[in-house]
């Protein structure tokens, strides 16, 4: 039974919840120019939005409905699922109301993908989705850049706060198979594993498959998600499957691994992506500031007044 013993945003906001009620939070589209019976899935992580506050959930969610790689596909599939956990718990509560557990999602994606080769994609938690739903699926191919493959050490390392729904339904048996991506896979050879050698928990999340011939490709960073420069992607995902095969057992530094396989003027493109990025978080953090730092103002002036 769910103990709600602290209010977080992610789980038991009004807004966060009629969005899991009324919205799918799925979204399914066909390429028209490719005659082909693959399908991919793609998995958002829980950087769908950033800061866990109503500000941040409604630019990214309700004003721009985000789906993480929604820009950045497969080209060779002619059909894609897109899919996100507005949550942000690992799927453990599906992606809405209707599907809200993942035994539904996964009876869902077997409708949609019956007739289909299978493809799935997805970055630390959408990541973690994606070998789970990817291997129960029998996927052909699964991309996991820096995905978690065990959440029940957060059990230990993080909060309720944070993580709420992985400390609620901790003690529900059948849920917890889910916290372990270990209990489903089957063909560990169909998982490329992008892994960041310099990151604490992508080591940490390393160590717990070391044992599995998984297809691990490492990257000298400490950034966790995507362990190379974003504008590298489309070139990943549409690799042949020979070229990922030459890069598997390799570690790189991200700035070789652009070079090789973008060229220059792309990789200047992605560093400059990253400047811009960064700017941004701390544009957004400031502002957030600023306007607590006015409530809490205003909030003394009534106090004086």
């Amino acid at each position: 039974m769910e103990i709600n013993r602290h209010f977080s945003f992610q789980a038991d906001s009004d807004i966060v919840n009629a969005l899991y009620i009324n919205h799918a939070n799925y979204i399914i589209e066909y390429n028209p120019d490719v005659d082909n019976k693959i399908c991919t899935l793609y998995f958002s992580s829980n950087d769908l939005y950033y800061p866990n506050n109503e500000l941040a959930f409604k630019e990214q969610l309700l004003n721009k409905n985000r789906f993480e790689w929604y820009k950045t596909r497969i080209t060779g599939a002619s059909k894609h699922i897109f899919l996100r956990d507005i949550k942000k718990q690992w799927y453990l509560t599906g992606i809405n109301a209707q599907m809200d557990t993942p035994d539904k999602l996964l009876s869902f994606l077997i409708e949609e993908t019956k007739g289909f080769k299978v493809m799935a994609v997805g970055s630390s938690s959408g990541g973690f989705a994606a070998v789970i739903y990817g291997q129960l699926l029998k996927a052909e191919r699964i991309y996991s850049f820096n995905g978690q493959f065990e959440i029940l050490s957060l059990l230990n390392q993080s909060t309720e706060n944070i993580n709420p729904i992985v400390f609620r339904y901790s003690r529900d048996e059948h849920l917890k198979l889910w916290y372990d991506t270990k209990n489903f896979i089957k063909e560990p050879s169909t998982i490329y594993y992008f892994h960041s050698s310099r990151n604490n928990w992508d080591k940490e999340q390393n160590q717990h498959i070391k044992d599995l011939k998984l297809k691990t490709i490492s990257f000298i960073t400490s950034n966790h998600g995507i362990p190379f420069l974003k504008t590298n992607l489309p070139a990943v995902l549409n690799m042949p499957i020979d070229a990922l095969n030459v890069l598997t057992g390799t570690t790189i530094h991200p700035i070789i691994f652009s070079l090789r396989i973008v060229g220059l003027y792309k990789t200047l493109e992605g560093i400059n992506s990253i400047i811009i990025f960064v700017l941004k978080k701390i544009y957004i953090k400031t502002i957030l500031k600023l306007k607590q730092g006015y409530k809490t103002s205003a909030n003394m002036s009534c106090l004086v007044l």
